[in-house]
């Protein structure tokens, strides 16, 4: 099966949406940033064959931007047919995306931009290096690893 950080993403909105708590397309580039994070030291090998470029407001996958720029700074609604698609990823996924929900669900999205900025980073190795530089998925794993027990 096909990782798509798209479908994965959904699942998150659902997650979301089930709690009845808002969310953002800031709060969803970042909360997958730091799930692919996680899934590489749960599972030690990437998720995502896209990669996540150094913004002004942290890591961005540019699949993520695409799909969910239209809601700017609106919280995201999605379509029944998005929803389900969502839902149809792995119960390995899920459980892993609901123990990251848990961890992070009361974050703002400003706290998260906070929380991926801060010094050592891999979004600010690479910001530092050059504004939208791609961030290492090495440099992700290592940094995540302090926060992961396994």
């Amino acid at each position: 099966m096909e990782n798509n950080i798209v479908q994965d993403a959904y699942y998150l909105v659902n997650i979301f949406k089930t709690d009845n708590k808002p969310v953002t397309q800031l709060h969803i580039q970042k909360l997958m940033f730091l799930f692919e994070a996680y899934y590489m030291n749960m599972k030690d090998k990437p998720l995502y064959e896209c990669n996540y470029q150094a913004w002004n407001f942290g890591p961005v996958a540019t699949q993520l931007y695409k799909e969910f720029k239209r809601y700017g700074k609106d919280n995201i609604e999605l379509t029944e047919e998005e929803s389900n698609w969502g839902n149809e990823i792995t119960d390995e996924k899920k459980k892993l995306m609901q123990e990251l929900y848990n961890a992070f669900k009361d974050f703002s999205a400003m706290q998260l931009v906070n929380f991926t900025h801060a010094e050592g980073s891999p979004w600010k190795k690479a910001w530092d290096n050059q504004e939208y530089s791609t961030i290492k998925k090495e440099d992700m794993k290592q940094w995540f690893s302090k926060y992961v027990q396994k």
